[in-house]
């Protein structure tokens, strides 16, 4: 957190910002080559209720604490947001807006695509200067450093920020290329999906700050693993119903 003038910045909200700064300049240049039409609102019906989406998934995760600081909710400024709950408002909000103007949802989710990925990796992004989403304590080795926890204790933990954001980058670069070789742009959503979930889930097992278990695995393991699954099931279907072309 710094602090410029009377305002105070944070981090976390920082890196966001400059996430979604990079994410509307990439999303303007893929419509400008699609011509897709009012795009600019899809985008922003699709932010504004993720962004509701990802305060009300932690505010449920920690409604111990916001029961007794209601006027907290949202101050969406300070951060707390969980992913999943964005994914899910996001979707949500595109969903509802394609619905309303009977547009196309697999078109405006594939041009939104590579500005998900970029948004994940600015997530990671955002933990890592923050101090969320900390790996667990482990040997020194490639992949560990000497890390804080969000309570500023430090110790030899995984990198799993750090891998967060290469491995989305590295997935960016790839489905980029993919689409350079023909790639049927309609397979771009779920292929996304597949694969930003496969990243997390396999970076949940590494994780070490603390949430909600399920059978043995973190909440969020068992998400990764269902949107990953209905990114299949949506690629296959696509397949099947003759829409890639």
């Amino acid at each position: 957190m710094t602090r410029l003038g009377p305002f105070f910045v944070y981090s976390f909200t920082a890196a966001f910002a400059i996430g979604l700064l990079l994410s509307w300049a990439i999303t303007h240049r893929q419509a400008r080559q699609q011509t897709a039409s009012r795009w600019r609102d899809a985008a922003l019906t699709t932010l504004m209720v993720g962004w509701l989406g990802a305060r009300l998934g932690f505010a449920l995760l920690n409604w111990h604490y916001f029961a007794e600081r209601p006027s907290e909710l949202m101050q969406l400024w300070q951060g707390g947001l969980t992913a999943y709950g964005g994914l899910v408002g996001g979707l949500l909000g595109l969903g509802l807006w394609c619905w309303w103007g009977k547009r196309p949802f697999l078109s405006y989710a594939t041009l939104f695509s590579p500005a998900l990925v970029l948004l994940v990796a600015t997530g990671w992004a955002a933990c890592w200067l923050e101090g969320c989403a900390y790996g667990a304590e482990t040997t020194l080795g490639p992949l560990s450093a000497n890390l804080p926890d969000s309570y500023g204790v430090f110790t030899v933990r995984y990198q799993t920020q750090l891998l967060g954001i290469g491995l989305n980058l590295l997935l960016a670069a790839a489905l980029a290329y993919l689409q350079t070789r023909k790639l049927a742009k309609l397979q771009l959503f779920p292929l996304t999906l597949i694969f930003t979930n496969l990243i997390h889930f396999g970076l949940t097992f590494l994780r070490g700050d603390t949430t909600l278990m399920l059978l043995g695995w973190r909440l969020d393991s068992w998400l990764a693993l269902l949107f990953a699954i209905v990114g299949a099931m949506l690629l296959q279907y696509g397949r099947w119903k003759k829409v890639y072309k």
